[in-house]
C-alpha cells in the first residue's frame, strides 16, 4: 500500500509539468454528419503546459444553426514520425442547441480524434473526427458525429 501511495505522489509531482508551445486549432466542418450536417466552425486553445504527456485545452464550436458548445479537456499527442501526429482528446463543457440538434441536456462530453500533418512553418494541417454525447446524463441521448479540416498555429 505505501508503495502505491509513493507512486500516485511521484506522478502527481508538479515538478513533472514540462514547458510545451501552446497552439491555436482552427477547424470547419460538418456538424451532425448522419443526419442535419450542419456547417460548423471550431476554435480550441491548447495550454503550453504539458503534465505526464497531457496538454489542456479550451475551445469553442458553433453551428450555422446557432447552436454552441464551450469546452475545456486534455488531450494526448503521439508523434507517428517527425511530419504525422495523432491527437486524441476527452473535453466536458456546455452545449446550446441554438436552432440545430437537440442533445438532451446542457453538459455534454466530446471525444475527437485529429490526424496532422506538420508543415515547414510550425504549422500544421489536419482531419479530425468528432463524437459530442452526454453519457446518458439527460432524459435522451442522441449524440452527433463530427468531421472537420483543421489548421493550427504554434503560438
Amino acid at each position: 500500500m505505501k508503495k502505491l501511495i509513493l507512486v500516485l505522489i511521484w506522478g502527481l509531482n508538479p515538478v513533472y509539468l514540462h514547458a510545451q508551445e501552446s497552439s491555436l486549432n482552427l477547424a470547419l466542418g460538418s456538424f451532425d454528419v448522419s443526419h442535419s450536417a450542419t456547417a460548423m466552425g471550431q476554435i480550441e486553445y491548447a495550454f503550453a503546459t504539458e503534465w505526464s504527456g497531457f496538454k489542456p485545452h479550451l475551445g469553442l464550436f458553433f453551428t450555422t444553426d446557432s447552436a454552441a458548445y464551450l469546452y475545456a479537456g486534455v488531450g494526448y499527442p503521439f508523434s507517428i514520425n517527425n511530419k504525422w501526429s495523432l491527437t486524441p482528446s476527452l473535453s466536458a463543457g456546455y452545449y446550446n442547441d441554438g436552432a440545430d440538434t437537440e442533445l438532451g441536456y446542457d453538459v455534454e462530453f466530446y471525444s475527437q480524434l485529429r490526424l496532422e500533418y506538420n508543415l515547414e512553418n510550425d504549422a500544421k494541417i489536419g482531419l479530425g473526427f468528432g463524437h459530442i454525447s452526454n453519457c446518458d446524463l439527460g432524459d435522451r441521448n442522441p449524440g452527433a458525429e463530427i468531421i472537420y479540416l483543421n489548421y493550427s498555429i504554434s503560438l
